[in-house]
């Protein structure tokens, strides 16, 4: 019996000993690469707007800035906010800010050749509108831009934080 529980208690401290370095190396991790401060972001679209003609087709891109509905879609440093159509009933919201060296200030744009990318005019990084803002390996820049949630209801686009 006491030659049971010494092989037990052995058996439970090799788990631990090989469990704990485990559970310090996942949290480590920063998993979600938010390195854009966050800021309150609360708008509508109206896709009757003729103003948002250009997302009621699939793989189109509109820029949202403060002239729409002052700091609620103003993103990140007053950068503005690009609102992309993924699908039928899925848009991405992302904000205008470069990720790299994101104190340099600066805001993407929208590749004219297509709404599916957008670029930063001082680094060039170039991100990927359909990957969710990861960017290429065009540019400098290794965290996608930051995106915030939608919901669409066939009428009207709701971003918010």
């Amino acid at each position: 019996m006491h030659k049971i529980v010494r092989i037990l208690h052995s058996k439970v401290i090799i788990f631990f000993l090989t469990a704990i370095p485990f559970l310090f190396l996942s949290g480590c991790k920063n998993k979600n690469n938010n390195i854009i401060p966050d800021v309150f972001v609360n708008f509508t679209l109206d896709l009757n707007d003729p103003m948002f003609n250009d997302l009621k087709a699939i793989g189109n891109t509109v820029v949202i800035t403060s002239s729409y509905a002052g700091s609620q879609s103003a993103g990140y440093n007053n950068h503005g906010i690009l609102v992309y159509r993924a699908s039928e009933s899925e848009f991405y919201a992302f904000d205008r800010t470069c990720t790299f060296e994101e104190a340099k200030d600066q805001a993407v744009v929208i590749d004219n050749t297509g709404d599916v990318t957008a670029e930063c005019p001082a680094c060039h990084s170039e991100y990927v509108l359909p990957s969710y803002g990861y960017p290429t390996d065009k540019g400098p820049a290794r965290y996608p831009l930051k995106q915030y949630k939608t919901s669409f209801d066939g009428r009207f686009v709701h971003v918010y934080n």
